[in-house]
């Protein structure tokens, strides 16, 4: 199974399901359920690869508080390795609220401790064997996101692999920070509206064929149509599967997991979309980015038998 290094920000999710819609200033709305659960993007992809067996070892940095020991104690559960974490009393661990209004979802976050990784936290003795490096929340991790590119660099020339989602850049940050990144990247995973963001295109085909020239593969997700990827010449485009939504937190970050395992197994482009597609869905039966995230057998055979929102 692949051996991956994640560097990335921890926190936790307040998730709130069944809100009728966002309340109004000064209004108090009911809504069916709360639940405190591991957050941040970096972190939902760890324990979506460890669900699939994949060694998985998370470089972040924590509070030394309540909801910086409950994010250790979930990763721990989850199965990822959890040694270059570093814990400062000093910091407060970041919380995002997210309320879920059908299909869609609002967000508050206090970054607290997410934007306190910087380049001399990294510890680049861990990756030594490791097989691949990935990095998410780009745009959230303010002080380590100058050095970024030269962490991809170094990895490289240490023989791992690397991949990177950005998210979404917030006010008075550039579309152009992740450009010395892109030359130590062998994976890209942006979403529809961050690829044609960054590649200043108007259409998903475009920023697909924009960013391929930057980056030797190229995967663009599409929500509930699916994703497609470039590489090289070859373009894939495979549907999304059907499920009942709960809570479409951190489906994203599961399907990069899914993909990356894939990818990192040998698997064609068409498996890796599968396997990607297959993780994001399953993982919004239930609230949380990892509640119900799938092992590899309830994945696979979900991929068999699932049905495509395309077939529908």
């Amino acid at each position: 199974m692949p051996s991956i290094a994640i560097i990335g920000e921890l926190n936790l999710d307040l998730i709130v399901t069944g809100a009728p819609r966002l309340p109004e200033p000064g209004e108090e709305i009911i809504v069916d359920g709360m639940e405190l659960t591991l957050g941040s993007s970096s972190a939902i992809s760890a324990c979506q690869l460890a669900r699939l067996g994949d060694e998985v070892l998370f470089i972040s940095k924590v509070g030394g508080d309540d909801f910086g020991r409950r994010a250790l104690d979930f990763l721990q559960v989850k199965r990822v390795g959890t040694r270059a974490i570093a814990v400062e009393d000093s910091l407060h661990t970041g919380l995002t609220i997210s309320i879920a209004v059908n299909s869609e979802r609002a967000m508050v976050t206090q970054l607290g401790c997410i934007q306190e990784m910087r380049l001399a936290d990294v510890d680049f003795s861990l990756l030594q064997s490791r097989q691949h490096l990935h990095i998410s929340s780009f745009y959230l991790q303010r002080n380590l996101r100058p050095d970024i590119g030269g962490i991809f660099a170094r990895a490289k020339e240490m023989g791992l692999t690397t991949s990177l989602d950005t998210g979404w850049p917030h006010e008075g940050e550039s579309t152009r920070d992740p450009d010395p990144v892109y030359p130590h990247l062998d994976v890209f995973l942006p979403n529809e509206a961050e690829a044609m963001l960054l590649s200043d295109t108007s259409t998903v085909e475009s920023a697909l064929a924009a960013l391929a020239e930057r980056v030797p593969t190229v995967v663009v997700k599409l929500g509930p149509e699916g994703a497609m990827v470039k590489r090289g010449d070859e373009v894939v485009r495979r549907d999304a599967f059907a499920v009942e939504v709960v809570d479409t937190t951190g489906a994203g970050d599961s399907f990069n997991a899914g993909f990356l395992h894939a990818y990192l197994s040998g698997a064609g482009l068409a498996e890796c979309l599968d396997l990607g597609n297959a993780c994001g869905a399953l993982s919004t039966r239930a609230a949380g980015g990892t509640t119900s995230q799938p092992d590899i057998e309830e994945a696979t055979e979900f991929i068999r038998n699932g049905p495509r929102r395309g077939a529908c």
